[in-house]
């Protein structure tokens, strides 16, 4: 995909009512970084996509910005579209569902967003959620969609109505406890929208290795339409 292309995909997929929730959930990925004290030297988008976050997470890292992504695609538009100024953008081609190929605590910070409503089955979950843990010396924004009760009626009308759309959903205390066995404890939950069907929840963690595994979530609640 060309710049050109790129750009267009990105004005296109995020109009509408989208674009305010882009706007919200770009709005709070900043407040999230700003959260952080220390300098985030090095720093992994994984999947990067279309690289909606790129220009954020590249002034975030003062060193190192790797774009990783399972279409080879995309991370080779980013590096045209984003050009020669700024933190360096290193890309690489992974499948979350295999071993990634980074050493253990390898990113200061582990960008992981929009990808585990994606994920059907619960063993990948499982690995994904594991591998992020393994890689991150310290922090990880991780998004995904949480069910709810007003979630579930909608499926059902959805259902009723005639149309199959099923996002894989994860319950809250299901999240905390998946992320808690890799040492994450949710320590702030917040909403973007008030008004939605879906509830689509941001998590920052933060891992100290000093005397245990342990991971303190900073945790965003976001709400999105389904």
């Amino acid at each position: 995909m060309m710049d050109a292309d790129r750009a267009t995909y990105l004005k296109k997929r995020y109009r509408g009512s989208q674009s305010v929730l882009n706007y919200r959930e770009q709005r709070f990925v900043d407040s999230m970084l700003a959260q952080v004290a220390e300098p985030l030297e090095e720093v992994i988008d994984v999947p990067c996509g279309h690289g909606r976050f790129t220009p954020q997470l590249r002034q975030a890292a003062t060193r190192r910005l790797v774009c990783a992504d399972l279409r080879l695609e995309h991370i080779k538009a980013l590096v045209g579209a984003e050009g020669t100024i700024g933190t360096p953008i290193e890309t690489a081609q992974v499948d979350l569902y295999q071993r990634l190929p980074f050493a253990d605590e390898e990113f200061d910070l582990v960008f992981n967003f929009r990808f585990f409503h994606h994920i059907r089955d619960a063993g990948h979950r499982e690995h994904v959620i594991s591998e992020l843990a393994r890689i991150s010396a310290r922090y990880l924004i991780v998004s995904y969609y949480a069910d709810s009760v007003v979630h579930a009626l909608q499926k059902r009308l959805w259902r009723h109505a005639g149309h199959s759309r099923d996002l894989p959903m994860i319950g809250v205390s299901e999240f905390r406890r998946r992320f808690s066995e890799y040492g994450c404890e949710v320590v702030e939950d917040r909403a973007v929208l008030l008004v939605t069907v879906v509830v689509h929840r941001i998590a920052l963690p933060r891992l100290h290795r000093s005397v245990v595994n342990r991971a303190h979530l900073l945790q965003v609640l976001a709400l999105e339409r389904g």
